[in-house]
């Protein structure tokens, strides 16, 4: 890596887009505002030439094919990727280190285009008033934790533990059988806080925000160290019982809107 961070919570952006990491001075920034009407095409063909045309005249005649090159290549990644339901975009691009990644963001962003280092001080300002957050969805015997940086929601750790169902039985036993389920239930969440300690420790998250039936919410914050109790930041609409890709874009829009909220609070 040759360059250097100034905020730490870009450790935790790195964790998520490792690439970055090899990236050097041969590298595209491109950030960009989303069109709200969702994508289309020509709209951020034209974007692109508006912005990449008068930056690609200050460039020397060894530059420009370099930038020709990247650009064509973040050109096709928009297309694939048809970025939507966020405010705005910051892609990289970097053939001779296999980068090519698009990272959306919580809220716009002015277009820009630059030749050279990974561009981050942008990163580096939205990261302080989007801090990065850990996000765990939980049941009395799952739970599903994923890493909130800036616009993009990656999942962390799956965790299914033991079995909680109820026995029918009734008579003497009842409170007995009642008592185990109640414990299974607890060793399950338990072990999910032992995840949370260790992902919170790993990476630089500000806020926990908490998912699924109120009883193993309030169970899971229960069995939480006071530190990470007070890092507790409020909860998310989300249930194990969605499929992972949607309860993945489910998490996403939501942390969007929780950003937003915070940062104008």
């Amino acid at each position: 890596m040759t360059w250097k961070l100034h905020v730490k919570s870009l450790n935790t952006l790195l964790k998520v887009e490792p690439q970055l990491q090899a990236a050097d001075e041969r590298t595209l920034s491109l950030y960009m505002p989303v069109r709200a009407e969702g994508f289309d095409a020509s709209h951020y063909d034209l974007l692109l030439n508006h912005v990449s045309g008068p930056y690609r005249e200050k460039l020397d005649e060894d530059q420009r094919p370099l930038f020709d090159s990247e650009l064509v290549r973040l050109r096709t990644h928009l297309k694939l990727v048809r970025p939507a339901g966020c405010p705005g975009i910051v892609a990289f691009s970097n053939e001779s280190s296999r980068l090519r990644t698009l990272i959306r963001l919580p809220e716009s962003v002015e277009a820009r285009v630059e030749l050279g280092p990974p561009l981050l001080a942008p990163l580096e300002l939205m990261l302080k008033r989007f801090p990065p957050a850990i996000v765990v969805v939980v049941d009395k015997r799952e739970a599903r934790i994923y890493t909130s940086v800036l616009g993009e929601v990656v999942p962390l750790e799956h965790l299914t533990g033991q079995d909680v169902r109820h026995s029918r039985a009734g008579g003497t036993s009842a409170p007995s059988n009642q008592r185990k389920a109640d414990n299974r239930a607890r060793a399950n969440l338990r072990r999910a806080v032992e995840i949370l300690e260790r992902e919170v420790v790993r990476g630089d998250f500000g806020r926990i925000f908490v998912a699924g039936p109120d009883e193993a919410r309030a169970e899971l914050v229960h069995e939480l160290p006071k530190s990470l109790a007070a890092q507790v930041a409020g909860t998310v609409s989300a249930s194990l019982d969605t499929p992972p890709g949607r309860l993945l874009a489910d998490i996403r829009e939501q942390m969007v809107r929780v950003g937003r909220v915070s940062s104008a609070a």
